[in-house]
């Protein structure tokens, strides 16, 4: 796996001549080379898709993303994965409850595992889900996963017979690019045929497929309904210039996550949002009046302000 997220820290020197001087020299590291070999178990498969038949009865009786996280024992040789208590209906947020866990609610969880409680379960990262949209690591899902070590997987397009992902591994607060091939068992005389290079891609193509598993009932009881946040009125949000050196399908993607999460938090579900969005995209004159927004850096609301002061200065 190679290092493509340095955590920034400095390294200082120091040294000082009793009675005469001190002194403190620090270091910005800026750039640096790594590789990280991951020598662990496989993922299995029958628990990989129950993780992904759960995403997909969230997406589909909650519209909203939901989580769970990995685990992984050594001396087992396998890994395991939990939904602890978490917020429902939240839109393109998971978003895990500040519950304690019980020792009855441990002891169910070792029980769903088959296994005795045990310190030898590591928790080491997360999968998420973000709905109908593509997968990807958004700014929020960066800040929360830089410093829980392991391997932090999105899915997207649950609505599709096949699903996307994307993946990252953390460690010490350093970013790999992860090898999926690694964590995922490719039949062998299959690997043997593809190239070492292709099996990341071989292995994220085989793990978005549809395939239907029962997973446990406690994990649909951990879905809490939220209680809606309503708002007055959206924030005022001005274009940024930077923002336009991104990738496109990178703010495609940041787009309907931050439309998602506003919409939720007013109550309005993607069905509607996506029929505004429609409307918008088949009126002309909407969007003559969009593509002046964004050349001249106003919202609509500014637009409309300064009609009312002009015209008010007519009279």
């Amino acid at each position: 796996m190679k290092l493509i997220k340095l955590k920034q820290e400095k390294l200082v020197e120091e040294k000082a001549v009793t009675g005469l001087v001190t002194t403190k020299i620090e270091y910005a590291v800026e750039e640096a080379k790594g590789k990280l070999e991951y020598t662990g178990p496989k993922l299995n498969p029958e628990l990989w898709h129950q993780i992904l038949s759960f995403f997909r009865w969230t997406y589909k009786e909650h519209s909203s993303e939901c989580q769970v996280r990995l685990y992984v024992n050594v001396k087992l040789g396998r890994w395991a994965a939990w939904a602890f208590p978490q917020a429902a209906r939240t839109g393109m947020t998971a978003r895990e409850l500040p519950e304690q866990e019980s020792e009855e609610k441990a002891r169910e969880r070792f029980a769903v595992w088959e296994s005795e409680p045990s310190d030898d379960w590591l928790y080491f990262g997360t999968v998420h889900h973000h709905c109908s949209a593509s997968a990807f690591q958004s700014s929020t899902d960066e800040q929360n996963e830089w410093n829980q070590d392991g391997l932090h997987i999105t899915v997207g397009r649950m609505d599709q017979e096949r699903h996307d992902l994307h993946a990252r591994f953390y460690l010490a607060g350093n970013g790999y690019e992860p090898d999926l091939g690694s964590f995922w068992q490719i039949e062998p005389e299959l690997a043997e045929r593809i190239p070492k290079g292709l099996h990341h891609h071989l292995a994220a193509f085989q793990m978005g497929e549809k395939v239907v598993k029962d997973f446990p009932d406690i994990w649909r009881e951990n879905l809490i309904e939220a209680v809606p946040e309503y708002r007055a009125s959206l924030p005022v949000r001005y274009w940024d210039e930077d923002n336009f050196r991104v990738p496109m399908m990178t703010r495609v993607d940041e787009a309907l996550e931050d439309i998602h999460n506003q919409c939720s938090a007013m109550s309005v579900d993607e069905g509607e949002w996506m029929a505004d969005l429609q409307n918008l995209v088949g009126n002309e004159v909407a969007q003559v009046i969009l593509a002046a927004c964004i050349k001249n850096q106003v919202t609509p609301e500014s637009l409309l302000h300064g009609l009312s002061q002009s015209m008010l200065e007519m009279d």
